[in-house]
């Protein structure tokens, strides 16, 4: 089995889950090399989500806005910076706690 990672589009994903239908797992998973983790994954994300849930996550990011993508990226860096504020106050509280 391949040590790279393989990038799988949806209508690939799906013929493969037809096949996975018509010829069952081990069959399946031997004929394209897929573990049986991801050949459930992607079942389960199929039966849930539809076609939706078989696309690839980077493809949908390179379709948003990419101000949209800068203001996601800073929120999470201020999200971050708040966190660790929040758990130095909560350290310095033990710490005072402790003290008394």
């Amino acid at each position: 089995m391949s040590k790279t990672k393989r990038h799988w589009q949806a209508s690939e994903k799906l013929e493969i889950l037809e096949y996975y239908k018509q010829n069952g797992l081990n069959r399946t998973i031997r004929e394209y090399g897929l573990s049986q983790t991801t050949l459930y994954k992607w079942r389960d994300k199929y039966e849930s989500q539809g076609v939706a849930g078989l696309e690839n996550k980077r493809k949908s990011q390179a379709h948003k806005d990419p101000e949209l993508l800068r203001l996601e990226r800073e929120n999470k860096a201020l999200k971050a910076i708040v966190a660790d504020k929040e758990l130095q106050l909560r350290i310095q509280a033990e710490m005072l706690k402790k003290s008394r």
